[in-house]
């Protein structure tokens, strides 16, 4: 067989997917398949990154990624027949990887489940490198007596297109930032913008700008998740010269109450394991963490 992937035919979909996801139990399998599957049925994976390695008469390995706005990229490590055929792992991630780059991809990132941290013995041989852990937090809305006696000093101003503000506050909290700072300067502001733009089911009015009078010291970003109605907070950032007066604390009461008011179920969010003042301030605002992801990045800046 000549290791050259291609591109998955329509009947491939499936026995992809199914050699993608071979390592786990038959159900959780079909599962995660069937899922699979059905974000292709609604268009939110493109079938254009779904490769895979074949002969004449058998489908050796699978690979899929995907393009998002904001030049990025998310990655599924390969899965092949033979698990002692490196050369088809690392035949399928670079066949993958140079479509992303083709295609204008910076940043393409892989989140794993602790327990499958074995699928990225190929991502570390091709350009990617274990970064960080997530915590994945979530708030039931339930606030705490003590955290709604907070100062109110700080006015949010709902965000609109072309916001130069917004976008130049935005840029300024990366400044220093302890959440993946290895991403920090990879991409245009324009392009973070349309990344978080294109997260759940974006509306302006869940983007604040907080300014203390008329100075900006950070912004919010809050996204609702179709599937499970709650609210995501996709990005909190504060100013360099604004950090440690407590501003954090009040932008986020601010996320918590607006979900609140809106009636959504919970409140969730994701934090580098290595920024241990965010994680100190969302447990003392009530999140409690419910999972967790190992991070693997490849940049190409």
């Amino acid at each position: 067989m000549a290791a050259v992937p291609e591109p998955a035919r329509t009947e491939d979909w499936g026995p992809a997917f199914r050699r993608l996801f071979h390592y786990l139990p038959e159900a959780e399998r079909e599962r995660r398949c069937a899922n699979a599957l059905h974000l292709l049925q609604r268009g939110e994976l493109d079938p254009r990154g779904i490769f895979v390695l074949r002969d004449c008469t058998e489908l050796h390995g699978a690979i899929v990624c995907l393009q998002v706005p904001g030049r990025s990229a998310l990655v599924w490590p390969p899965g092949v027949v033979d698990a002692h055929r490196t050369d088809w792992e690392d035949a399928l991630l670079r066949h993958a990887t140079s479509w992303l780059r083709q295609g204008g991809v910076q940043l393409a990132q892989t989140l794993l489940e602790p327990n499958e941290q074995f699928l990225a013995a190929s991502l570390l041989r091709n350009e990617f490198t274990e970064v960080t852990r997530l915590f994945y937090l979530r708030h039931d809305l339930n606030l705490p007596v003590h955290s709604l006696h907070l100062p109110a000093r700080l006015a949010f101003h709902p965000y609109t297109d072309n916001d130069e503000a917004f976008r130049s506050t935005l840029a300024r909290t990366y400044e220093g930032t302890l959440d993946c700072p290895e991403i920090n300067g990879v991409r245009t502001i324009d392009d973070v913008v349309a990344g978080h733009r294109a997260q759940g089911a974006f509306s302006p009015e869940r983007w604040w700008l907080a300014c203390e009078g008329t100075s900006p010291v950070g912004v919010l970003l809050m996204t609702e998740m179709p599937d499970s109605g709650d609210w995501e907070l996709a990005y909190m950032g504060i100013v360099p010269e604004a950090r440690g007066r407590g501003m954090g604390r009040e932008i986020l009461l601010h996320a918590l109450c607006a979900a609140r008011a809106a009636d959504v179920p919970a409140v969730t969010l994701s934090v580098d394991a290595r920024n241990e003042p965010a994680r100190k301030l969302y447990g003392s605002m009530g999140f409690e963490a419910y999972d967790g992801r190992l991070v693997y990045l490849a940049i190409w800046p």
